[in-house]
């Protein structure tokens, strides 16, 4: 019997970073034209720092610049077609602790009628949008809140879902036993119960290590015991910068066995760096490839990012997310009486969604994790060929709810 994942530990796997804000809002020349009163969409996400993700930013200006350009936001009933406006804040330093919470009252100051994309650890920033009956579409859930409150409509299960995929995806690989590699924190002591969850048996999970989040020690113990112990495959989460250190000095220390990674760990850029040793690497993403070009959605991104982005955009799992919440969004917005936070939320909730970049979910549909928030529980097993990342021969998405059960 698969156990379910304890609850209360969830909510804490990734909420280890606090964010500082900065950062202003920005329009689109693609609107220009449109003579209907801008519609704000708030975009909150870490800045310059560990986690720095800046081609989320403008994956979602991308969008925004791609919807205006198609004609904006018609609203129901008649009247002028409407432009996006993307408002973007950039929480990027430990300095001030209350930063994100500042993002988040400027974009509400400003009428925002969603935030998309969210990515900061903080509950407040979720209980301000609440308060002001405003929807967070497509945020990176990182706290309790992102999993459990009525204002969160992620379009991904999160580091949880992913996390206990990686141990699903190595056994699939033919790994029996798993060793779990992750940061030394607080959170990334309750990452081996997630990987452990749905493994075949519970003595399959062999050994954690936690590697210090000082960039600049040394590990090369850490990763000759962790070789030593030879366990069939290494479960690694981390951040990127510590995801490819960690890969090469598993190989340098005579490592053999499969590794396999969060997508939102890896990038070509990160890759690149990893070199050799990253091939055959197995990474468990939230959405299809961006290598998977037969998928219309995915070329979609790619042409769009291309066209309308500001500057080359790396198609990671954050570009995907922050790209596919805001064409979420504006479908939804398209043929609304009344455009406003409060009219979006009740077009969302208890309804279908389809992305075309993972399977189809419909919000509010129990899950294993228990966790009302989480829309989906369903991941795809990509592996790194020539230093990109590739569906797998015969890969498909797969319902870690199923597993579950069994």
């Amino acid at each position: 019997m698969r156990r379910v994942l304890n609850i209360a530990a969830l909510a804490a796997l990734a909420a280890a970073t606090v964010t500082a804000c900065s950062g202003s809002g920005s329009e689109t020349e693609y609107g220009k034209n449109l003579t209907g009163e801008p519609i704000g969409l708030s975009l909150i996400a870490s800045g310059p720092g560990p986690i720095y993700q800046p081609e989320l930013v403008k994956a979602a200006r991308a969008a925004v610049n791609a919807v205006n350009d198609a004609g904006g936001v018609k609203p129901g009933g008649g009247g002028s077609a409407r432009p996006l406006k993307l408002v973007e804040c950039e929480a990027s330093t430990v300095t001030d602790p209350n930063a994100a919470t500042k993002c988040a009252r400027e974009a509400i100051a400003e009428k925002v009628v969603a935030g998309i994309g969210k990515y900061v650890s903080s509950d407040a920033v979720v209980q301000a949008f609440q308060g002001a009956r405003i929807p967070l579409v497509g945020t990176m859930v990182m706290t309790g809140q992102d999993f459990t409150n009525p204002a969160s409509f992620p379009i991904v299960g999160g580091s949880p879902v992913l996390a206990a995929g990686t141990g699903v995806a190595l056994q699939q690989a033919g790994a029996k036993t798993v060793a779990v590699v992750t940061g030394d924190s607080p959170s990334g002591r309750l990452v081996p119960q997630y990987v452990k969850a749905l493994l075949a048996a519970p003595g399959d999970l062999k050994g954690a290590y936690y590697l210090p989040f000082d960039a600049s020690a040394d590990l090369t113990s850490h990763f000759g015991q962790i070789a030593a112990a030879r366990p069939d495959g290494v479960a690694l989460l981390a951040s990127t910068d510590v995801t490819s250190k960690t890969i090469v000095g598993l190989r340098q220390a005579g490592y053999q066995g499969k590794i396999a990674v969060v997508a939102t760990a890896v990038s070509e850029a990160s890759l690149a760096k990893t070199g050799g040793a990253g091939e055959g690497t197995v990474v468990v993403s939230d959405y299809d490839a961006v290598t998977s070009t037969g998928n219309p959605k995915i070329k979609q991104f790619l042409d769009e990012t291309a066209k309308y982005g500001d500057g080359r955009i790396e198609g990671t799992e954050f570009a995907l997310n922050a790209w596919a919440s805001v064409h979420l969004v504006a479908d939804r917005l398209n043929g609304l009486s009344e455009i406003n936070g409060a009219a979006l939320t009740k077009s969302l909730e208890g309804s279908k969604v389809s992305l075309g970049i993972a399977p189809d979910f419909t919000y509010g549909t129990p899950n294993f994790l228990k966790l009302p928030r989480i829309p989906r529980t369903t991941v795809q097993f990509q592996t790194v060929r020539g230093g990109k990342i590739m569906l797998q021969p015969g890969g498909r998405f797969v319902d870690l709810g199923q597993l579950a059960k069994q």
